[in-house]
């Protein structure tokens, strides 16, 4: 039978649970969890906290410091929801059960009839969002990012995510000497070419030629006459050329059946803010 004594503390700096358990160690006034043997850490398991001075479990950390990807809502107006089996991060759209709006709730994917944890908001959280939400206090664009905005308790859309507006983004590929080589990525439709090069490394054989374009336009932005393919240099044309409504590779013609020859094109491209 167990005996339950009224006790405060004990005079030694260690005390151990159990015969052969781990022990609290009082290290120099700091409280440390070490093994039977006082020669290595022991793991200590704790809830989620809830309050600010709270000791964080390692699961709740990896929530709030990880890339947070919400794709659902909570109505938590009526009662938190519990945890369900897909695992990740709730954002918060109407206000309940200790829960406001702006915070992020955590599933842990288990299922296990538990209350997904608040993980309050807090200025500077970022989260991305890839499915548009709706019905709320807070509304979501799909596949954007937001910051939390704490003095004025709002999540702000900070961009799209995958967005190539208004950056320079650049195509480089090698070429050889065969007829026809295309550009693995592709240039977006209404995109406005500000840079072509060719950069011949091996001379091609007399009589060869380049152009750089695209299907239907061949020498779009950069024409026979603007590089010297027998010479190891680089050929380049500053520009501002319309790519078109389609997105399409960058097709590089060598012309004249070269034996030998071999170079990188370069192609650097925005789509422009309006």
């Amino acid at each position: 039978m167990s005996d339950i004594k009224k006790i405060r503390g004990t005079s030694e700096n260690l005390f151990q649970i159990g015969l052969t358990g781990s022990q609290v160690k009082n290290s120099s006034g700091v409280i440390e969890i070490k093994n039977a043997a006082d020669n290595a850490y022991a793991t200590l398991r704790a809830a989620s906290p809830t309050a600010d001075n709270d000791v964080a479990t390692k699961k709740y950390v990896d929530a709030l410091e990880g890339t947070m990807i919400v794709s659902r809502q909570a109505d938590c107006s009526v009662a938190r929801p519990d945890n369900t089996t897909t695992r990740g991060a709730v954002v918060v759209t109407k206000a309940g059960d200790g829960a406001v709006v702006g915070d992020v709730l955590w599933d842990n994917g288990l299922d296990d009839s538990q209350k997904m944890e608040i993980l309050a908001a807090v200025e500077g959280r970022t989260i991305f969002v890839t499915d548009a939400l709706s019905g709320g206090t807070a509304t979501f664009d799909a596949d954007s990012a937001y910051v939390w905005d704490a003095d004025g308790s709002t999540w702000v859309k900070i961009g799209d995510i995958g967005s190539t507006t208004g950056a320079v983004r650049e195509i480089r590929y090698a070429i050889t000497n065969a007829d026809t080589q295309d550009s693995t990525s592709l240039i977006p439709a209404n995109a406005r070419v500000l840079y072509c090069g060719v950069e011949v490394t091996t001379p091609y054989s007399g009589g060869a030629t380049i152009s750089v374009g695209q299907a239907g336009s061949l020498a779009l932005i950069q024409a026979t006459t603007d590089n010297y393919p027998q010479g190891a240099s680089t050929y380049s044309v500053d520009q501002d050329t319309a790519w078109g409504g389609s997105a399409l590779v960058v097709r590089t013609t060598i012309a004249g059946a070269p034996a030998a020859g071999a170079g990188v094109v370069v192609v650097r491209y925005t789509v422009p803010n309006a």
